[in-house]
């Protein structure tokens, strides 16, 4: 059977490996393929999303990137093995592709990259700037002249060591900058696995919005160390379940009796006897205790946004009451963020365990109140705000931030009582380098702390819950 004719009927378009040529014979020379006009290995969607970042990315443009090279720098952050083609018209961006595929820097970057349109697109950015700096130094260098050293190949170690140095300082940049677009997805709910997490779009929408908001980069910043401190404190909750083993009773229960009745079963003297007593209850069986699952109420978090929590103290504070709603998402809870400042006004936000509105998200983040009263925390106003936010009936948490010393008087502290009982509420509240004053008659656990540290045990009780 012909070779190609085998090929044929297995469906492959491959050729077979050329017959040596008979000695004596003139050697046939195959044909030098044409250099490919990317230098990495590119399909025709990886192409289309060249020419699509060309149009998005203003950065890119103002490099001078063309559609080929972008999709070149797209394919080496998104592409899950990205492979050189064998020559590429472009030899300069064929040696800095090279370069950057063999960094050690680059894989780690690679593996919060590959398959990541956002985080692909961002790193592809700062590829084509660096390339575009690194052409352009060699373009200068090119007009002036080097000196000769008189070494040979001293030339070639010079244009190797410039485009390390390129090549490094985009990976560098990169990796910084992926890293803020991995903390502003997961702290505004859009990290992996979460709803939404799917959609390029909108992610990238989300980290234009976080990277040119200095508040926002900072609260999510900071909400990326309380929320490691979180998953720390949940991990350490100790739950008891059908496991715990506390003794032997009576039952009738197959899969919970002790071997020493499982062998009766096995002796044919003593198999009806053992089945008379498994049927009547009175079978030797493992005691369990066991604690249901009981279904949570809403966490609310109210901030303080008074004129004296401007600055480092309402950051910190946002972004521990991010970190709240990032902890009842978790635990598949609803969650309500209220800001408050004494009768200056309030901003509702109402998170529930689904898809948040980031939108909505980022503009109670960044807004800011800055008036204030005597008393900075919505004692006489939380019943009502609770039925307008819309919080769901169950065992409530409620976290106050502020660093108010709180003055109430005694009625306002019956009424809140009262208020508690029925929603049953639990308060606890953080106040920041200030007494506790008449909040301590109202919350159940009140802790006075210099400031919100991740640290400190208020703030791990806190994120506990």
């Amino acid at each position: 059977m012909d070779p190609n004719e085998l090929l044929r009927l297995l469906d492959l378009k491959a050729q077979p490996p050329p017959v040596a040529a008979p000695v004596g014979a003139s050697a046939i020379v195959p044909k030098s393929q044409p250099a490919s006009p990317t230098a990495l290995e590119v399909d025709e969607w990886g192409l289309r999303r060249g020419r699509n970042l060309i149009a998005e990315s203003e950065r890119l443009r103002n490099a001078g990137t063309d559609a080929f090279a972008a999709a070149d720098f797209f394919a080496a952050g998104f592409e899950p093995e990205p492979k050189l083609t064998a020559a590429c018209v472009d030899p300069q961006r064929h040696r800095f592709l090279a370069q950057l595929l063999d960094t050690p820097e680059y894989r780690a970057l690679h593996a919060d990259t590959r398959l990541d349109d956002t985080a692909a697109a961002i790193a592809a950015g700062h590829f084509a700037e660096q390339f575009a700096k690194l052409k352009t130094e060699d373009a200068k260098d090119a007009t002036c002249g080097t000196a000769s050293t008189g070494i040979e190949g001293a030339g070639d170690l010079e244009r190797e060591m410039t485009t390390l140095r390129a090549v490094g300082k985009a990976v560098v940049e990169a990796s910084k900058d992926v890293s803020e677009l991995r903390e502003a997805s997961a702290a505004m709910g859009r990290g992996p696995g979460e709803a939404g997490s799917n959609d390029p779009r909108a992610i990238a929408e989300l980290y234009r919005r976080v990277r040119n908001d200095p508040g926002l980069r900072r609260i999510s910043e900071l909400a990326g160390r309380f929320r490691r401190v979180a998953q720390s404190k949940q991990r350490q909750k100790v739950s008891h379940g059908l496991d715990d083993v506390v003794g032997v009773e009576p039952g009738g229960d197959i899969g919970r009796l002790l071997p020493s009745e499982l062998v009766r079963l096995a002796v044919p003297e003593l198999e009806l006897d053992t089945l008379r007593r498994i049927v009547e209850r009175h079978a030797m069986c493992r005691e369990h205790h066991a604690v249901e699952p009981v279904g949570k109420g809403p966490i609310l978090v109210v901030t303080d946004e008074s004129g004296s929590m401007e600055g480092a103290k309402v950051h910190t504070a946002k972004a521990l009451a991010l970190t709240l709603a990032w902890v009842a998402r978790q635990q598949r809870r609803w969650c309500g963020l209220i800001a408050y400042s004494g009768r200056s006004g309030e901003r509702l936000l109402a998170l529930p365990p689904g898809r948040w509105d980031e939108i909505a998200l980022c503009d109670w983040l960044s807004a800011f109140i800055g008036q204030g009263s005597d008393l900075d925390l919505p004692i006489e106003e939380l019943p009502r705000m609770y039925k307008e936010i819309g919080a769901p009936a169950g065992v409530t948490d409620v976290v106050m931030v502020t660093d108010a010393r709180a003055r109430i008087p005694a009625e306002l502290k019956d009424r809140f009582a009262a208020w508690k009982r029925t929603a049953k509420a639990r308060v606890v509240a953080l106040v920041i380098d200030n007494p506790a004053g008449d909040l301590a008659a109202v919350g159940d656990e009140v802790h006075s702390v210099r400031s919100l540290d991740p640290a400190a045990d208020a703030v791990g009780r806190v994120l506990s819950l």
